[in-house]
């Protein structure tokens, strides 16, 4: 929404051209007359700082100002103006900031391709209804996300806040790592933490200086909920996760809370989702996850795109044809160095029109990243960059899912190894998945085609949505929160236009 040149004192309305059109039409008949209304707008204001906002985004203070005037009975009646023309132009910015965010990172960032949310069918006309039937806060329910990621997020807020004003966690000291079994005197500092976030139920203990059993399922929990090897013991990045301030946490939350708003608004029923940072996609069918993996994603300097595509269809037995940027940059100097490097990748190469050439016959010393005029292909086989399987999802950025033969590299915590695909560890749990009929599609159908060698496509009878996001903070049905690395280090720039406050410009 364009912000109009409409003022209140000093004060440049958001959507003031809109307003003016609105109280036109009403012949300037007030709207907010009602006490009750009043009262319950300001408590929706005042609330959204629990939605990870600003309540003084929307005026609030001189909307309160005003209010205790004319509760008063001490109000001009330029007040009640200002205070009906504030109360609307904050109702239109709650409303424009929970559906669709009040960052706009589509500036923030040029690989964002999602569709921005709908709005709520005439809102204008569900407004006045809320309004005669002094039911704002129902109105209000109709924008925002309703997903149980938003919610448990909201929850978490509250509670991370809650530990905030107790004075937070303490630090546990550095030092050797921290197993079963072992006495030190951290560990009574490391019960303490844990208890406050709730990964330790109970902090009493015979020997508070004795690494037990329950510590170690504690640790195990903190583990699984900051994306850690789930070892038991508190090494160098456990502890490192322990000791993040309490106030980084808050800030995460609230940058994923304003995330979700970007798009958690019109999930379907069955979908799937990537979150790249946190190395995992899943499955959500009826808002629960039938279906996860670990992942592998593109390196910082060659981020995954943030995008939502269909997958149509999957290959068996795929080829690979190396990008063009690839070829050039990679492939060219390790073919000049290595003339057999080719078949020793099983690869071919082929001029533009796909005719299969003999490499022997080219002086690749010719050739740059300006002029290469050749195609490499790599042919199916166990040592394919794309493994046995690949999962197209058509998209301009050519990414999809594929499986991959370094399979070692899913033990990594940190999984950003690849050129922007992402790579996929439970690929065949996957497929049959999509496939749903597991008297056909079974690991007994899946070894017959990949005996053959052949390249096989298989289209989806029911093609599937995906959803490639970045999540550095979660939270699931029991309210547990989740936090991952930020690997690409995009949380700095969101938080720093949340906590911006609302500019309303002067428009000349």
């Amino acid at each position: 929404m364009e912000q109009g040149g409409l003022t209140v004192g000093d004060i440049y309305l958001f959507n003031g051209d809109s307003l003016t059109k609105y109280y036109t039409e009403r012949e300037f008949k007030p709207i907010w007359s009602d006490e009750k209304n009043r009262q319950d707008f300001i408590k929706i204001i005042t609330g959204s700082y629990d939605e990870g906002l600003i309540p003084s985004d929307y005026h609030k203070e001189r909307i309160v100002a005003l209010a205790k005037l004319i509760k008063a009975g001490d109000a001009k009646p330029e007040d009640y103006a200002d205070l009906d023309l504030l109360m609307s132009d904050a109702v239109a910015l709650y409303a424009n900031h929970m559906n669709f965010g009040k960052v706009m990172q589509s500036k923030l960032r040029k690989t964002w391709d999602l569709p921005e949310n709908p709005m709520p069918d005439d809102p204008n006309a569900e407004f006045e209804k809320a309004l005669l039937a002094k039911n704002l806060p129902s109105f209000f329910k109709t924008f925002g996300p309703h997903y149980f990621m938003y919610e448990g997020l909201k929850s978490g807020l509250k509670k991370y806040r809650q530990i905030e004003a107790e004075g937070g966690w303490p630090t546990i000291p550095q030092g050797e790592t921290l197993k079963k079994g072992m006495t030190d005197a951290r560990i009574s500092v490391m019960r303490k933490r844990l208890k406050i976030t709730g990964d330790l139920k109970n902090e009493e203990a015979t020997d508070p200086q004795l690494f037990d059993g329950e510590l170690e399922e504690a640790v195990k929990s903190f583990q699984a909920r900051n994306n850690l090897t789930q070892d038991g013991a508190v090494g160098k990045n456990t502890l490192a996760q322990m000791n993040v301030p309490v106030t980084e946490r808050i800030n995460q939350i609230r940058v994923n809370m304003e995330r979700a708003r970007w798009i958690m608004h019109k999930l379907e029923e069955d979908f799937l989702v990537v979150n790249i940072a946190g190395y995992n996609i899943r499955r959500i069918t009826n808002d629960e996850i039938v279906y996860y993996s670990p992942v592998i994603v593109g390196r910082p300097y060659h981020q995954s795109p943030i995008f939502k595509g269909t997958i149509q269809y999957f290959v068996i037995n795929p080829t690979w044809t190396v990008p063009y940027s690839i070829a050039t940059k990679e492939t060219l100097p390790k073919m000049l160095k290595n003339p057999n490097y080719l078949a020793e990748h099983n690869m071919i190469i082929m001029d533009r029109s796909g005719k299969k050439l003999d490499p022997s016959t080219i002086d690749f010393s010719k050739y740059s990243r300006s002029n290469f005029p050749f195609t490499v292909r790599q042919e199916p086989g166990p040592h394919n960059a794309l493994g046995q399987v690949k999962f197209i999802f058509p998209n301009p950025y050519s990414v999809y899912l594929h499986d991959t033969p370094g399979r070692s590299l899913f033990t990594r915590e940190e999984r950003a190894f690849s050129h922007g695909c992402i790579r996929l560890q439970k690929k065949w749990e996957l497929l049959m998945g999509l496939m749903d009929e597991p008297d056909v599609w079974n690991m007994d159908k899946i070894n017959e085609i990949l005996a053959t060698g052949k390249t096989t496509t298989i289209h989806l009878t029911k093609p599937i949505d995906i959803l490639i996001l970045y999540w550095t903070a979660g939270a699931d049905k029991q309210d547990r929160i989740y936090f991952d690395a930020d690997v690409y280090e995009r949380d700095p720039a969101v938080l720093s236009e949340l906590d911006r406050p609302w500019e309303y410009k002067k428009v000349n």
